[in-house]
């Protein structure tokens, strides 16, 4: 008998993946990963009602396997100190796993609670909390130096995650997965970078294994009969004398000789340097699947499955990945995130409805700064667990502008049956995300538009390109409702000038068709991404550029992963970043500038090109205008803000019109 599910084009991904324990096997029903991650929707520690649901809906969309985020077992090694992710610390937990795994188990997936003690990587200012880990040594991100541990130190954590995949055991979840990433504790004492010991837990690798030993085998005495336990690691550090590939397929090789682990989770990089945390997580334009190969070579030397992650969003290149025996299971964590509904779609041949995960980063962003999780490009991610009602009774509903908030307004209006017209005043759909997806950095950002416009074609709503809505003709009765969405302007200065150097604004420099520039400086004061991609413009056209900002960093809004690959891309095209500075003169043949705190000129010579980027300024042409339609406004012609909140403002309306 045929297989439906393997039947759409994608047998090697969508077939089932058998985990071999040592009281059995365990089936997942296909190869798609949603790994662990920190969602920030916990109640009080705990799996409440908005976690439970955010998990139900993977396992209702056809997840194969699904991990709850990393969950601290000793107070020694939290995570934050927000109430919105888990922690295993007592038997408090056990009622909310038993509610989470009855969740994910009567929608047919599986779920295992990942076990974790941050080791010293996190920074926890609470009194009488010390964060304990190998040695003392200086986290790079924190700056924060642990506390060493002790002889009993060290069996007094063992024994806590013990009792931690006890209460694990008792909430009927899957199983468990250890995790030895990120610079966490099993990863501080296998590394020469974080583990400076001289006793048997530090020196030689078999000493450095000890710690990761000693856990996983206190863990898998207290498991139940039908529960597998994995462990996530770092396949490679790409640090100066830190842990290389070859250092891990030895220690891999050594835990499944042991019988201790029924899968390996492959990822890389520590959170011990300064820049290791941001690249677990990389924005566009980072690779796709760049963790695969450390995966594969591991898998050629173990006989039990392996796990691949990294910006594995294309179920095409998944489905390659599982074909080419790379891996055993592929991670789709931030791909799920920007649309749960992959495997669902997968099946139903509908592979093209797909939202597609541009690599922004928002949910990352947002949790870097102690928020739940949101996505740039998915604004139902909260909501999604109650559907969209449909229209009763359907109307003639109008849209002015087609960048973000306008699209997704009209997308969400034409699902609920609506009959929706977009007007867009210039030639092209996108607004101002359209100008910054020309970067070659940003490029992926254009598939927020080109998703949406295919949408729109597929629910039949119309587009009118070039067609711009004059305020006298809301007069007239062309719709039942207005949705507003004109977006926001570049802001320009008066900027004393006395010279022949250009000054332009992004937009201007990006509609450049023609562009001869030697030296240039861009003047970003607006925040953002917007003097980064015309830095990143200008280079390309052969211009040396200089980026000033009056902020205590370039770009300082933007979260660490972000910035940080935007910094490296930059640097290494000779970009020079000069913060705490503001532009104070362009004279004949020079532009001084002025330090904001020891007020210090500086001149810069030769300049035949100033980009001045001083933020946006709404653009509602219809505010005051005279007409009884029932109009709503969104996105930045309300005021300027981001991506993600104009498109969460357009589903706030749209699925209440």
């Amino acid at each position: 008998m045929s297989n439906p599910e393997t039947e759409s084009g994608f047998k090697h991904l969508l077939s089932p993946l058998v985990i071999q324990h040592p009281n059995g096997e365990l089936v997942l029903r296909n190869r798609v990963l949603v790994s662990a991650h920190v969602s920030g929707f916990a109640e009080n520690n705990k799996p409440g009602k908005e976690y439970i649901d955010y998990h139900r809906q993977y396992a209702r969309e056809g997840v194969g396997l699904q991990i709850t985020g990393g969950t601290p077992v000793h107070e020694s090694g939290l995570l934050s100190l927000n109430s919105d992710s888990l922690w295993n610390l007592d038997d408090g937990i056990i009622p909310g796993y038993r509610k989470l795994a009855t969740a994910v188990h009567d929608e047919g997936g599986h779920i295992l609670a990942q076990l974790a003690h941050s080791g010293g990587t996190v920074k926890i200012d609470k009194p009488g909390v010390v964060p304990w880990s190998a040695s003392p040594v200086r986290s790079a991100i924190t700056g924060h130096v642990s506390h060493e541990m002790t002889h009993p130190e060290i069996d007094e954590v063992i024994q806590a995650y013990a009792q931690a995949a006890t209460r694990v055991r008792l909430g009927g979840l899957d199983g468990i997965e250890i995790l030895a990433a990120f610079g966490f504790l099993p990863q501080a004492f296998l590394s020469p970078l974080s583990n400076h010991r001289k006793d048997k837990y530090g020196g030689s690798l078999e000493n450095r294994m000890r710690f990761l030993i000693q856990v996983l085998s206190a863990v898998r005495t207290v498991l139940g009969p039908t529960q597998i336990l994995g462990v996530r690691l770092p396949g490679d550090e790409y640090e100066s004398d830190g842990l290389e590939l070859a250092d891990m397929i030895v220690v891999c090789k050594k835990l499944c000789k042991l019988g201790l682990v029924d899968y390996l989770n492959v990822i890389a990089h520590t959170n011990f340097s300064a820049t290791g945390r941001s690249k677990h997580w990389p924005p566009t334009p980072a690779k796709h699947g760049l963790f695969v190969d450390l995966a594969a070579a591991i898998k050629s030397e173990v006989s039990v499955p392996v796990f691949a992650v990294g910006r594995i969003v294309d179920p095409e290149h998944a489905e390659r990945i599982i074909a080419r025996d790379q891996a055993d299971m592929v991670g789709m964590t931030r791909a799920h995130i920007c649309d749960p509904s992959i495997v669902t779609k997968l099946k139903n041949k509908a592979q093209q409805q797909i939202r597609p995960c541009v690599g922004a980063n928002t949910c990352i962003a947002n949790r870097y700064i102690g928020k739940s999780i949101r996505c740039m490009h998915n604004p139902e991610l909260r909501t999604s667990p109650k559907p969209l009602q449909p229209a009763l009774p359907p109307k003639n509903i109008a849209i002015i502008g087609g960048g973000p908030a306008g699209l997704e307004a009209a997308r969400i209006c034409a699902m609920r049956g609506h009959s929706v017209t977009l007007y867009e005043a210039s030639t092209r759909l996108g607004g101002q995300l359209a100008y910054w997806a020309q970067s070659s950095s940003m490029t992926e950002l254009g598939r927020i538009i080109t998703w949406r416009e295919s949408e729109l074609t597929r629910l039949g709503a119309r587009i009118e390109l070039g067609r711009k809505i004059l305020p006298l003709e809301l007069t007239q009765a062309f719709a039942d409702e207005l949705i507003i969405a004109t977006g926001a302007t570049d802001v320009t200065r008066e900027l004393s000038c006395d010279s022949a150097v250009s000054i332009i604004t992004p937009r201007q420099l990006l509609d450049s068709s023609s562009l001869s520039v030697s030296n240039a400086i861009v003047i970003s004061d607006g925040r953002g991404q917007a003097g980064l991609v015309c830095a990143e413009y200008l280079v390309t056209k052969g211009a040396k550029v200089e980026i000033v900002t009056e902020d205590v960093a370039v770009a300082n809004d933007l979260d660490p992963t972000n910035r940080n690959a935007w910094y490296e891309r930059l640097g290494r095209s000779g970009v020079i970043l000069t913060p705490q500075t503001q532009l104070e003169r362009v004279e004949y043949n020079k532009v001084v500038m002025r330090n904001l705190f020891s007020l210090q000129l500086s001149e810069r010579y030769s300049v035949d090109l100033v980009v001045d980027w001083n933020g946006c300024r709404a653009l509602d042409e219809f505010e005051g205008s005279n007409h009884e339609i029932l109009t709503h406004r969104i996105g930045d012609c309300v005021t300027p803000r981001s991506v993600e909140m104009a498109m969460a403002e357009a589903l706030l309306i749209a699925e209440n019109v």
